[in-house]
């Protein structure tokens, strides 16, 4: 359910969130100036790494302050808990990206084989969108 204007708007600080975005889109636009420096791949893949996690956390505490229960919340299964985002509009993409997204994360232990590290840091450019998406949906359904 979303909030409507009768309702409290739930309060919830999205300002780790919103560092984190800006800091991935940083070490993106770091990387496409310079797309051959590993060291700057590596850090836009750790802030991916933050940034996804941190996205995902937000969405539940979203999610539960808006919920019945907390326990409504918290037996959503991945693909339950991206749908329900995605039926809220806070999300542009589906869950197709979500489980690319959700992959590249899992695929980060593995950034020592150069393939993998580009393929995760190019997803990361794509879910840095995704992350702004999520960022704008919370500031105006949340106050601080």
């Amino acid at each position: 359910m979303i909030p409507t204007s009768d309702q409290q708007f739930p309060e919830i600080d999205v300002t780790p969130l919103e560092r984190a975005t800006g800091q991935l889109d940083k070490a993106i636009t770091a990387w496409q100036a310079s797309p051959s420096d590993e060291f700057i791949r590596d850090a836009v893949i750790q802030r991916f790494e933050f940034t996804y996690e941190l996205s995902i956390k937000m969405l539940r505490r979203y999610l539960k302050s808006i919920a019945a229960t907390d326990d409504e919340v918290n037996a959503l299964t991945f693909r339950e808990l991206i749908r329900r985002a995605g039926d809220l509009k806070l999300l542009q993409g589906d869950i197709s990206d979500w489980l690319r997204f959700r992959q590249a994360r899992t695929d980060t232990v593995h950034t020592y084989n150069e393939m993998r590290a580009l393929e995760v840091a190019g997803a990361s450019t794509k879910f840095a969108s995704e992350a702004q998406t999520l960022l704008r949906a919370l500031k105006e359904r949340t106050r601080p």
